[in-house]
């Protein structure tokens, strides 16, 4: 499989994580904040953007550079924190048991946060000045950003901005929606690599 294939399957897992992620309003709203139907796409969603995050960097990491770089491992690490978070709390019994607590428990939430809302901050403006994605991609990162601030209870909205921003930017990276030159160079490989397979 060619590197471009991958890229685009990332792209692919992308759209099934930011679609898990949008679950937990529906969820929220109908079963709960906190429930179990609620965490269950949480988790779900935590484990798919750990793994696709690393596209929206690879389709731009010459525009992007070291510093994109970074911010997209800190998104990742805040997933895989939140991921093992959400998991313990299975673990411990569910939704109905009592959430785990301690200082390991606090870094781990406070370093997840940090490296999700800093990472997603200096990713959104990365990706505006790369000018791979189209414009719409940041404009969706920042949307996703204020729905945070929505005075809200429990904040039931802001999962399903997260995940509208995640399908977009998968949704470009599987359709080949990019526009810089290489993503052309790529659409003719992947074309060239389809006629060779049959």
């Amino acid at each position: 499989m060619t590197e471009q294939k991958v890229i685009r399957w990332l792209g692919m897992i992308c759209i099934l994580a930011g679609i898990a992620r949008m679950g937990m309003t529906p969820a929220s709203l109908i079963w709960g904040t906190d429930s179990t139907q609620e965490l269950t796409t949480g988790l779900i969603a935590c484990i798919l953007m750990s793994v696709g995050s690393i596209a929206f960097y690879q389709v731009q990491s010459r525009e992007t550079g070291i510093t994109g770089f970074i911010t997209i491992l800190a998104i990742i690490i805040g997933n895989i924190l939140t991921t093992a978070m959400l998991w313990s709390q299975f673990a411990a019994g569910g939704a109905d048991a009592v959430q785990p607590e301690g200082l390991l428990v606090n870094i781990s939430r406070m370093f997840g946060m940090i490296g999700f809302l800093g990472g997603t901050l200096v990713f959104m403006i990365l990706t505006f000045l790369a000018k791979v994605f189209p414009r719409w991609v940041p404009a969706l990162m920042l949307i996703m950003i204020l729905a945070m601030f929505l005075p809200i209870a429990d904040n039931k909205y802001f999962a399903f901005f997260w995940g509208l921003s995640y399908v977009g930017m998968g949704y470009c990276i599987w359709a080949n929606k990019l526009m810089n030159a290489a993503s052309s160079t790529s659409q003719l490989s992947y074309d060239r690599d389809k006629l060779i397979s049959g």
